[in-house]
């Protein structure tokens, strides 16, 4: 469901990241979407009782559980911790705390039309709170963190949920590749897995990867409810990909792995109270008129 300061490298698209989250999804360089990924059938999940073989049935309880199937706003927030990886050692760096605001509409053709706007913080691994300089565990050196929000970010969906991605977001280039979902059941429950891959390309910075592996769930019966519009869903989340460049790692000495639960919410009052705190904090304007964030200009893309 991941610059200065690495915020916007948890985004999947995303997202995202991807969000994170897994919601925003990356555009491409050249073509939309990775032919050798995207052309893959979905898999007939061994596990997924109940869960319509139809694809046009799997694409509503994506959306339902995803997105909504109608017009109006939602909310997906992620926590988590960031790990530097080397080899099978994980380090812990940092924590984080993520927010993405979406804003959708459905088109006539099947399709919808997305407005994303995110903003996440570095926290500290045993206080959690907003982090504004973090000691690199790897190196040593003492980095400086900044706010810097990802948005508000228009994408274009077709009627199966995969975007038709722009050429670029906030300045950079991203080739993304999408896996078709898989489904399990247990019990009265339904488990959703995504999974993407973004390539980004930033001028004068290093090419990066992100991989951005999740599990949304739910209850099942809402999930295959059609008067449902938005679906209760929760999600755990991993992203592996190579450094975030603001860590400043050594060309080489590993990649760099996120672990997060999170969940889609209605209401901004819904948000977690450290991350509506956060934001209050650095972005007054944000904080008062939440909504306001979908008229914004698009901020430069620093990943």
């Amino acid at each position: 469901m991941h610059e200065d300061n690495g915020l916007q490298d948890e985004f999947a698209g995303i997202s995202r990241r991807t969000a994170m989250l897994g919601a925003l999804a990356a555009g491409a360089v050249a073509t939309s979407i990775n032919p050798s990924f995207a052309a893959e059938a979905a898999i007939g999940d061994p596990g997924a009782q109940g869960i319509p073989a139809d694809p046009a049935a799997r694409a509503a309880i994506v959306r339902r559980m995803r997105y909504r199937t109608d017009a109006g706003t939602f909310m997906w927030w992620f926590r988590g911790r960031t790990y530097a990886q080397q080899g099978a050692t994980l380090i812990p760096v940092c924590g984080l705390l993520f927010g993405s605001m979406i804003k959708l509409s459905p088109r006539a053709d099947g399709g919808f039309d997305m407005v994303q706007y995110e903003l996440g913080f570095r926290t500290d691994l045993e206080t959690g709170k907003r982090l504004d300089k973090l000691r690199n565990p790897i190196t040593g050196e003492m980095l400086e963190i900044k706010a810097f929000p990802v948005g508000p970010t228009k994408l274009a969906y077709a009627a199966d949920n995969v975007p038709v991605v722009p050429a670029t977001i906030g300045g950079s280039m991203f080739t993304y590749e999408h896996k078709p979902e898989l489904f399990w059941t247990a019990g009265d429950m339904l488990f959703m897995q995504y999974q993407a891959r973004s390539k980004v390309e930033t001028a004068g910075k290093p090419d990066r990867i992100i991989n951005d592996v999740g599990m949304i769930y739910g209850k099942l019966a809402d999930a295959l409810n059609p008067r449902v519009k938005s679906a209760p869903a929760w999600i755990q989340g991993t992203d592996v990909t190579d450094y975030a460049r603001w860590l400043k790692m050594p060309e080489g000495s590993g990649t760099q792995t996120l672990r997060s639960i999170g969940a889609k919410v209605h209401r901004y009052a819904d948000m977690p109270a450290d991350w509506r705190a956060a934001v209050a904090e650095i972005d007054p304007k944000m904080a008062a008129d939440p909504m306001g964030v979908f008229n914004r200009n698009e901020e430069t893309y620093r990943g």
